[in-house]
């Protein structure tokens, strides 16, 4: 099946033809606050918030596990015992919980009750839960004792049975959160003792999982892949498809990421009180720091309102302009049982008949279910229509794992920046002179005449290779990011090989790279 590729151009009528390059039109998918017209059969389908929790009745001294859809509780547990819900998945009708009931981690589905394995005087603790093809996954901690005292090991579980992570010779290890991104199964945790993240892919220990300095989540949400943490200068950041940003001037961690059509939100935390973090086995923590939400680069909000402040976010949805966050608080003087805010309030939600009050520890919502993409070629909620010209040669489709194909673009640009005559420009875009022309240069606002060809790979595999000889015509204002500062650099009679990564060429297949030699044969007066 071959991948699509999207050439969002402003000029369609012109640039389909431009190096006979294919030319996609999308119908994307609306937001969900988009409102449509008509008879009602195209409107935005419903999207649940779900928030994890517990409640306390002081009269038992208890804690009931409890889910809330919308603000309605959901109980897991007849009050008896303590537990808490910790973690949450949304896979098609089926609503997944991950929980800990007295030694016992558990997760429920749909209300049944499913608990991990373990052995008898052994105790367990789950963190966080995912549904993956139908299995389900959750990571946590093994608890056991031996005649040197206690370990704490971290582990994870599919569908309820134990199984070993490599975590070398410390005693104190945790698996604090599990995703899927494409056919890999990713892992993140900690050791208590000296303080180290860890980092596991499909079942084996890794130094790292992307160019960020410490990830703290990862995940695939509407075919782009998303990891939260620190740069590798210490301030909160994200990566997105090979491309890290930073959030904040000063240190700092990102730690929960959600996405609503072409927004993506990001809540986490800087030193605005310029006090430094103190380490926890959960990673960093600094009880006087503000919580911070960024949506697209840009801080959002503090999250603080005239009662309490989420010091550090745990997990985040969003639903149209609405953001729930769900993360550590304070009042400024205790420590307060994880709060939820939306949009920056903090929210009470109903308490169960008999307690006394209730904390939170997850959000999630049902979109969030629907947009876990097992393959970048499958399950797509996107429609493409191909108009490929004839001149096109397919190859064979390359590898789904999205992460090896961008690590084979990191790869080749890192490489290709140091051979003789290629120039990288700041924002990441490379070109090398073929030849240099003697004529003047163009303006943005001119029309060239150019002829050349172009090449696009996918990881390191080629995709396409398009050959044109016939000159055309177009406005550079009109032409692709890549195209139009290659052609503002060249003189006409030159011939540039320009190298373009995927977010340059308004693709929608992450992993790509373009590669255009362009002539440039004339200004059009």
């Amino acid at each position: 099946m071959k991948n699509p590729i999207l050439h969002a151009l402003r000029c369609c009528a012109l640039l389909s033809f431009l190096f006979g390059f294919i030319s996609y039109a999308q119908n994307p998918r609306s937001s969900a606050s988009k409102q449509h017209s008509g008879n009602g059969k195209n409107s935005p389908k419903q999207v649940d918030i779900y928030v994890a929790g517990s409640c306390y009745n002081e009269n038992t001294q208890k804690h009931t596990a409890v889910y809330w859809k919308n603000g309605q509780p959901v109980t897991l547990t007849d009050g008896q015992t303590d537990a808490e819900a910790v973690s949450m998945a949304i896979s098609g009708n089926d609503v997944y919980v991950a929980g800990n009931s007295l030694g016992q981690a558990l997760y429920w589905k749909n209300g049944q009750e499913i608990k991990l394995e373990k052995d008898e005087r052994a105790s367990n603790q789950a963190y966080s839960i995912i549904v993956k093809n139908g299995d389900v996954y959750v990571a946590g901690f093994y608890r056991y004792k031996s005649s040197d005292g206690w370990h704490d090991l971290a582990r994870y579980w599919k569908n309820g049975h134990l199984v070993e992570l490599p975590v070398g010779s410390n005693d104190f290890s945790y698996a604090t959160s599990i995703s899927s991104v494409d056919d890999d199964l990713y892992i993140i945790g900690s050791e208590k003792d000296p303080h180290k993240m860890l980092y596991w892919k499909n079942g084996q220990i890794q130094e790292t999982i992307t160019e960020l300095k410490q990830v703290s989540g990862i995940s695939q949400l509407q075919g782009n892949i998303y990891a939260i943490g620190a740069t590798q200068s210490g301030q909160p950041g994200y990566w997105k498809n090979g491309r890290t940003e930073s959030l904040s001037a000063i240190i700092g961690l990102a730690t929960c990421v959600a996405v609503s059509g072409n927004d993506v939100y990001i809540a986490g935390v800087d030193d605005s009180n310029g006090n430094g973090y103190t380490l926890d086995g959960r990673g960093y923590i600094d009880e006087g720091d503000i919580g911070k939400c960024w949506k697209n680069g840009q801080l959002l909000a503090n999250l603080k309102d005239t009662e309490y402040t989420i010091y550090k976010p745990l997990s985040m949805a969003v639903s149209g302009n609405d953001v729930y966050i769900v993360g550590y608080a304070t009042d400024g003087h205790n420590i307060a049982p994880p709060k939820l805010m939306k949009n920056g309030q903090t929210i009470k939600l109903a308490k169960i008949e008999g307690s006394s009050w209730c904390e939170t520890n997850f959000v999630i919502s049902s979109e969030a279910g629907d947009n876990r993409i097992s393959k970048q070629n499958k399950g797509s909620s996107e429609n493409y229509n191909a108009n490929v010209s004839k001149n096109t040669s397919v190859q064979k489709e390359p590898s789904n794992n999205l992460i090896a194909k961008l690590e084979a673009v990191n790869k080749f640009f890192a490489e290709n920046k140091k051979k003789p005559g290629v120039i990288t420009l700041p924002n990441g875009i490379q070109y090398e002179i073929l030849k240099q022309g003697t004529g003047p240069k163009p303006t943005i606002s001119d029309k060239v005449k150019i002829k050349g060809n172009s090449t696009l790979m996918v990881g390191s595999e080629i995709t396409e290779r398009i050959e044109v000889s016939n000159p055309i015509e177009v406005t550079i204002n009109k032409l692709i990011t890549c195209q139009e500062q290659g052609l503002l650099l060249m003189n006409v009679g030159s011939i540039y090989r320009i190298f373009s990564p995927d977010r340059f060429v308004n693709n929608k297949n992450p992993g790509t790279r373009s590669i255009f030699e362009i002539e440039l044969l004339e200004i059009v007066k």
